[in-house]
């Protein structure tokens, strides 16, 4: 069974199969997927999805070799659907954090290298109205 979405993508099921696949418009595969051994389906759609993770944000922070010696934070939060940026927070300790750098999301993982070196950094992620929708926890910078 073939379905198109919004997109102009379609979607095929295969009966009682448990596999789908997601063609776009040109053909191309976009989503082939398997729901397990001994899974039945009958009929196969797909939704749109929002992930909330129960966990926060993760950062690592890395050394720069540039001439100013900051840090990059590369920060990622697997499931989060609705980070649209992030945004740093550096500071002398870790209760006196400011924004100090704020950049788009970028797949997975992205890096953001800071201004100036901060003894603490934070990230926030922001989604699409600027809003703080969750918090890293506080790293030595």
């Amino acid at each position: 069974v073939l379905a198109p979405n919004n997109a102009g993508n379609w979607l095929m099921g295969y009966g009682g199969l448990p596999n789908f696949t997601e063609h776009s418009p040109s053909g191309a595969v976009l989503l082939d997927g398997t729901l397990g051994k001994n899974v039945q389906d009958f009929r196969t759609y797909l939704s749109p999805w929002t992930g909330h993770p129960t966990d926060p944000p993760s950062i690592a922070v890395e050394a720069h070799s540039g001439a100013s010696g900051a840090p990059a934070v590369v920060v990622s939060w697997n499931g989060a659907t609705e980070v649209a940026s992030w945004q740093v927070l550096g500071g002398p300790s870790a209760t006196a954090l400011t924004p100090v750098a704020t950049a788009p999301r970028s797949g997975f993982q992205t890096t953001i290298t800071l201004p100036a070196a901060s003894a603490f950094v934070a990230v926030q992620a922001l989604n699409g109205a600027g809003a703080a929708i969750g918090r890293s926890a506080t790293a030595k910078g």
